[in-house]
């Protein structure tokens, strides 16, 4: 912060004041530059025009393509979700009810069903009514953890299950044109291959990650209610946002906003939270406890311990899985608090904080699934935008990484499960009872285990590697940028001087 400034101004006869001094130390930063460019002028340009529509309909062309193919057993849990729903029966109570079948039947401690905050219940409430309207006669379809059984789905409710992910991922395409100010944030999101994947394939995270992104525009707008409810509503379809919270206070504090200001966001996202949590507060701490006890792997160097196949005696392997898992919370903790310490001391952007309360999580987390890495797509990108070097590699790598990982730790070829159903119906029962989907050629590295196993644990200790290298990249400006953004400053400054 600037404490003294020399300002020269010319009066009427033309001689030279004398300096005046800047405002005082303790007066409100200007926030981040945010260029937030309308697309309306834009879109006044024919060429303009027909960019965008291009771009638009090319998106959801590829996702209706996507549209009968996903992830086999989320989307099995999704549909009775909505079975759920239809009889107005809380998937909590579904969740506590099939776990304890779980237990009793002692072929494992958890039933992993629904395991999510309330508000997808609420957005997908209606759109189940819907559904139920329509198959009147629908049922549960409860499959036994590792088997190859599938419902068979129609069109309609992939159609409906996916509606609500395909519009966040148009908000959140147009709020990162926005906050970029060039529309290649609207083209890169909508079209990158695993936003695809996802948004197309597999799961909610889409509406999540819109919360998130809100909350930020909102804080570069100085909307700071609006910004504690954006993020209120991101942390009550996943938990993950909550993570943007100390960021964006620690943010708000270095840049001296009132106090007022902070008290209005931290106020309206507690608020909002309760407010959405409502009657399914004691559902939502069951699926908490089941998260805590959850034993890690996935996209970390903690796969390797569920690699069975790379060991003669994979039975050993649990318990060193599960006395690693109970020290998971402690560390996530620790982690994110040397997070907070490095975001305090060093001088950085609001989107650079972001990623770094992202890459904590990553780098703590004793489980991370493949869809995880939607969380820092946005943002990794609007990093390499602005600062490119680096960077422009580190965005490409946060999403090329998880496509191979989920290609050999699904495998990729298991999302074909539901359409085979829908278009083979009981011929399909092959599949239900092999797992052979038709790429059983040898040639194919994920359909030997370990190949496979070795392939993914490899990816896991990469994705590691990476999300610590890139936590720990100084932080870095372009020079353009950097200057204009001075100058602004130094603008603004000079206009509250009085004359």
């Amino acid at each position: 912060m600037l404490r003294r400034r020399e300002r020269e101004t010319t009066d009427a006869e033309g001689s030279l004041s004398v300096p005046v001094e800047s405002h005082p130390s303790d007066e409100p930063e200007v926030l981040d530059e945010s260029p937030e460019r309308s697309l309306i002028p834009y879109l006044q340009n024919l060429r303009g025009r027909r960019m965008l529509w291009m771009i638009s309909l090319l998106a959801i062309a590829l996702r209706l393509l996507l549209l009968p193919i996903g992830h086999p057993w989320d989307l099995t849990v999704d549909y009775n979700v909505f079975i759920d729903l239809i009889h107005n029966h809380s998937p909590y109570d579904t969740f506590t009810t099939l776990s304890n079948m779980a237990i009793a039947g002692h072929w494992d401690h958890v039933y992993e069903y629904y395991a999510y905050p309330p508000v997808p219940l609420y957005m997908y409430y209606p759109l189940a009514k819907i559904y139920g309207i329509l198959h009147p006669h629908a049922q549960y379809f409860i499959a036994l953890p590792g088997s190859y059984a599938v419902p068979s789905l129609g069109l309609d409710f992939f159609f409906l299950f996916k509606l609500p992910i395909w519009i966040a991922d148009f908000l959140i395409a147009t709020l990162l044109a926005r906050m970029a100010g060039t529309i290649r944030g609207y083209r890169d999101y909508l079209l990158n291959p695993f936003v695809l994947l996802v948004s197309g394939a597999w799961t909610f995270d889409a509406i999540m990650l819109l919360g998130l992104i809100a909350a930020v525009y909102a804080i570069y707008r100085s909307k700071f209610i609006w910004a504690g409810i954006a993020l209120a509503f991101g942390t009550m379809v996943k938990f993950f946002p909550i993570i943007a919270l100390p960021a964006i206070v620690i943010y708000l504090i270095k840049k001296n906003r009132p106090l007022r200001e902070i008290f209005f966001f931290v106020g309206s996202y507690v608020i909002a939270c309760g407010v959405m949590l409502g009657p399914f507060a004691n559902g939502v701490l069951n699926v908490l406890t089941f998260h805590s006890s959850r034993p890690g792997g996935g996209m970390n160097w903690q796969d390797i311990w569920t690699s069975g196949a790379l060991f003669g005696d994979p039975s050993t392997l649990l318990p060193i899985l599960l006395a690693i898992g109970a020290f998971g919370t402690p560390i996530l903790i620790i982690t994110f608090m040397l997070a907070c310490l490095y975001m305090w001391k060093v001088e950085m952007s609001l989107n650079r904080m972001i990623i770094v309360s992202v890459l904590a999580f990553f780098v703590g987390s004793k489980l991370i699934n493949e869809q995880y890495a939607m969380l820092i797509i946005p943002f990794a990108w609007l990093e390499a935008h602005r600062v490119k070097g680096a960077w422009a590699w580190f965005y490409r790598l946060f999403w090329i990484i998880p496509i191979a990982f989920v290609t050999f730790h699904g495998p990729i070829d298991h999302f074909l499960w539901l359409l085979y159903y829908m278009v083979f119906k009981s011929r399909a029962d092959i599949t239900v009872l092999t797992g052979m989907t038709g790429f059983e050629w040898t040639m194919i590295p994920w359909k030997h285990a370990p190949y496979a196993q070795a392939i993914s644990v490899f990816l896991g200790f990469v994705f590691s590697i990476l999300s610590l290298v890139a936590l720990l990249w100084p932080v870095a400006r372009s020079t353009e940028r950097w200057k204009g953004l001075q100058r602004l400053r130094l603008k603004i400054e000079a206009d509250r001087l009085p004359s």
